[in-house]
């Protein structure tokens, strides 16, 4: 089988160089034996052979600067290289996750802050950065949501509806929590079906699962009303905000009347994707979470 690309051993040639040195001025010495050592097992090449190598070689990568990039559901966004120039700061960069905290604490500030402008923007009560990326945060706030009826004894509470419009880790993600889905359709607007989530409401209801605006790029103008019926049955709201940049100082989700939500760092606040992802997916929530 035929490789891609060549090894760049095998680009190269026994004396091919990418420098050519000047002649020295001085006179040659030979190196004692004892401070000689063999040759680096290195390839040969030349500078142009090396460009094109590394070159076709990246051709080879799917990225945002040459296609589609999917990752998870592929609600992608763009995120500007001055970020990944950003993340490479040398106290971002050399700083190691298990350095003694006071020898962190700029870092730690920084997170501290960033948690205070989410809990802000979402309009809730408080914020954790824990998750490590949007799914694992979609898991976090449904076992919050399932420890909160747990709390309370409501444990016949094992139920999320999640409409066929959400995103598409809802599902999953109540399956993973040990829940059961129960989805709703959206209608022909392409907005959340009220009279089936109304229907679906009873006293088995752990909470609801939605994103918005949603998968269709749509947003639920009756979602208040979507709200007041889950709460209503003593269920939770739990918001995916995989498309929370078209809510950004527009509506807060706390004040929309959701419970708890997470964030994608990655794609609202176009944090650099590591190795192209994941990103981050902080959790925010109300006081009774």
């Amino acid at each position: 089988m035929q490789p891609l690309e060549p090894l760049i051993y095998d680009l190269g040639a026994p004396g091919r160089v990418g420098v050519d040195l000047p002649a020295p001025d001085v006179p040659l010495t030979d190196l004692p034996t004892d401070l000689l050592r063999a040759d680096l097992d290195l390839p040969e090449v030349s500078e142009l052979d090396v460009v094109r190598h590394y070159t076709r070689l990246s051709a080879l990568n799917l990225a945002i600067d040459r296609t589609f990039y999917p990752l998870g559901s592929c609600t992608m966004k763009y995120n500007p290289r001055m970020n990944e120039d950003a993340a490479r700061l040398p106290g971002f960069a050399l700083l190691h996750p298990l350095v003694e905290p006071e020898l962190a604490q700029g870092a730690l500030a920084l997170m501290h802050e960033l948690q205070e402008w989410l809990r802000e923007i979402a309009g809730f009560e408080a914020t954790s950065l824990q998750p490590a990326a949007g799914a694992q945060g979609e898991f976090a706030g449904i076992l919050m949501i399932r420890a909160y009826h747990a709390a309370r004894g409501d444990h016949q509470r094992a139920r999320i509806i999640v409409p066929t419009s959400a995103h598409g880790t809802n599902p999953a993600t109540t399956t993973m929590a040990g829940l059961q889905v129960v989805e709703v359709p959206a209608n022909a607007q392409g907005v959340i079906d009220l009279e089936a989530v109304k229907a679906a409401c009873d006293d088995t209801i752990a909470g609801m699962m939605t994103t918005v605006p949603s998968t269709l790029g749509v947003f639920d103008e009756n979602i208040r009303e979507v709200i007041e019926a889950v709460h209503g049955c003593g269920g939770l709201m739990y918001m995916d905000g995989a498309n929370m940049n078209a809510l950004l100082g527009t509506v807060k989700p706390g004040a929309l009347g959701f419970d708890v939500m997470h964030y994608n760092l990655h794609k609202t606040f176009s944090t650099p994707h590591g190795g192209g992802g994941p990103g981050s997916g902080p959790v925010a929530c109300t006081a009774a979470l």
